[in-house]
C-alpha cells in the first residue's frame, strides 16, 4: 500500500490489529475559512462578549474555524468499513470558489491504493450533508460493494414527512436515504458492525447522532463525529451550534464522550478539526482540552 510523506492528506495509523487511514476530503483555506460567529451565535447560547474572552484567552487572535472534514477507513477481519464519506466532487453548496477545495475523498483513496470496491460497510456518525453526500454522489452508491450503516433513529427522523430540520439538512439526508434504499441497515447504539467496530450513543446533534468505538488488542480510538467543531467546544461545554437539533441533549453527550476519553486516556478522532483530527482529550478544571497527536518525523 502506498506510504503518505508527511504533510500530505492521509495519515496511517493502526488501533491494535486494525489498520488504519484518516483521509482528508479536503478543507477550507484562507481566506474561506467560516467565522466562528457562524459558528457560535447568540442564538445557539454562545454571547458575543463570551466568545471574544474566549478567542483573547486562547492568544492566537484568530477569528475563524479551521473546518476540515476527516474520514476514517479502518480494516477488520471481515472487511474494510469507511466511517462518514465527506461531501462529494462538485459540491457547490458553499459556493464556487470553495468547491475545489471539497470533494477530495475519491482520488485520494485511490492515491492509498484503495478502490469503491474495496469497502464492506460505509458507517454514518449522521445523515448530514458534509458526512454522506460523498457515498451518493451523483445520484447512486459511490461505493457499490458496501452495506451502508446509519442509526435507527437517524432514518426515521429524516425519513418522517413531518420532519421539522431546515430544508437545507433535510432534502440531502432523505437523497441519501433514496440512493441506499433497502441497502441501508438501522443500527442502535452498542452494534458490533464490523469485528472491533462498535456504535456508541451520541444523540443531540441529530436524533441518531452516533459515535464509533474501534478497539483491539487493548487499544481503542472513540470517532466522535460532530460532538464538537472547534477546541474551543472542549473548553466551553455549554457552547452549541446552530447544527444541532438537540441542543441540551448535544451538551450532555459532548460532555459524556469527552469525560470517557479524558479518563480511559483514548485516542480521539474529530471529522472537523484540522487534520488528521486526532488527539487526545484532557480534564482542565471542570472542562477539557485537545492535544493533538503529533505528525510523523518524515
Amino acid at each position: 500500500m502506498y506510504e503518505p510523506r508527511q504533510g500530505e492528506p492521509v495519515r496511517r495509523f493502526t488501533v491494535g490489529d486494525l489498520s488504519c487511514v484518516v483521509i482528508s476530503d479536503g478543507r477550507f483555506a484562507p481566506p474561506w475559512e467560516p467565522s466562528l460567529s457562524d459558528f457560535f451565535t447568540p442564538a445557539s447560547g454562545v454571547p458575543e462578549r463570551e466568545l471574544r474572552d474566549a478567542v483573547e484567552a486562547e492568544g492566537v487572535g484568530r477569528t475563524t474555524v479551521p473546518c476540515g472534514y476527516n474520514c476514517l477507513y479502518v480494516e477488520t477481519s471481515a472487511g474494510s468499513a469507511l466511517i462518514d464519506t465527506g461531501l462529494g466532487r462538485s459540491f457547490l453548496g458553499y459556493g464556487p470558489e470553495v468547491s475545489p477545495m471539497v470533494g477530495r475523498l475519491d482520488e485520494r483513496l485511490a492515491a492509498v491504493g484503495l478502490a469503491p470496491s474495496d469497502l464492506a460497510a460505509v458507517v454514518f456518525t449522521h445523515l448530514h450533508e458534509d458526512h454522506a453526500r460523498g457515498a451518493v454522489w451523483p445520484g447512486e452508491p459511490a461505493f457499490p460493494g458496501a452495506t451502508p450503516y446509519a442509526h435507527a433513529a437517524e432514518v426515521a427522523f429524516w425519513s418522517d414527512a413531518a420532519c421539522s430540520a431546515p430544508a437545507d439538512q433535510r432534502a440531502p439526508a432523505r437523497e441519501a436515504i433514496r440512493v441506499f434504499g433497502e441497502r441501508l441497515r438501522a443500527f442502535e447504539y452498542g452494534a458490533e458492525i464490523l469485528p472491533h467496530v462498535r456504535t456508541v450513543e451520541a444523540a443531540g446533534h441529530t436524533p441518531g447522532h452516533t459515535a464509533v468505538l474501534l478497539e483491539s488488542r487493548g487499544e481503542r480510538l472513540l470517532c466522535v463525529g460532530d460532538s464538537f467543531h472547534d477546541r474551543l467546544q472542549l473548553s466551553h461545554l455549554a457552547w452549541r451550534t446552530p447544527w444541532d437539533l438537540d441542543a441540551e441533549r448535544s451538551v450532555l453527550s459532548r460532555r459524556r464522550l469527552l469525560a470517557w476519553a479524558a479518563d480511559e486516556t483514548m485516542l480521539v478522532h474529530a471529522y472537523h478539526l484540522p487534520f488528521p483530527g486526532l488527539g487526545l482529550v484532557r480534564r482542565r478544571g471542570d472542562a477539557f482540552e485537545w492535544r493533538p497527536v503529533p505528525s510523523p518525523a518524515g
